[in-house]
């Protein structure tokens, strides 16, 4: 029984809500990567400190070999989430993950040279060109929203 702030009784009801799960098995896959690249970087950490007091240099070898085999199940596990998330994707069902190359920014060239430069430039670091003051002009690709292929 519940008792309000008036000293009334009331009885509560339980209310049914249906939610949709939208973190599955590739949540799961990302942990696991992360947790084959933390044991590899423990690994090589580990087999310095053996190599240091045992003077044995094969520890090191051994201590590599975990690292890079380590790093290369992080990133087949990684991949393994992203491919489970492409494919929720491509079914239509809600995801919240992001994937990798999908990101977009805005990045300040050089009108003369093409060199990447900061926004508050004063002249251009490549070729010398002084900037213009003010807001940084949009190209034609960026203004149509078409962009180039890296």
């Amino acid at each position: 029984m519940f008792v309000s702030a008036q000293g009334d009784t009331a009885v509560a009801k339980i209310i049914e809500e249906r939610v949709k799960d939208t973190v599955g098995r590739e949540a799961g896959l990302a942990v696991a990567g992360r947790v084959f690249l933390v044991a590899g970087i423990v690994a090589l950490l580990a087999s310095i400190v053996f190599m240091i007091v045992r003077g044995e240099f094969s520890w090191l070898a051994w201590g590599s070999a975990c690292m890079v085999s380590c790093a290369v199940l992080f990133l087949i596990f990684n991949a393994l989430a992203e491919i489970i998330v492409l494919l929720k994707r491509l079914c239509g069902l809600p995801v919240h993950a992001v994937i990798s190359g999908t990101r977009e920014g805005r990045i300040f060239l050089c009108s003369e040279c093409g060199s990447m430069t900061w926004a508050d430039s004063v002249k251009c670091c490549r070729c010398g060109a002084a900037f213009e003051a003010g807001e940084p002009a949009m190209t034609d690709q960026a203004a149509t929203g078409v962009h180039a292929e890296m």
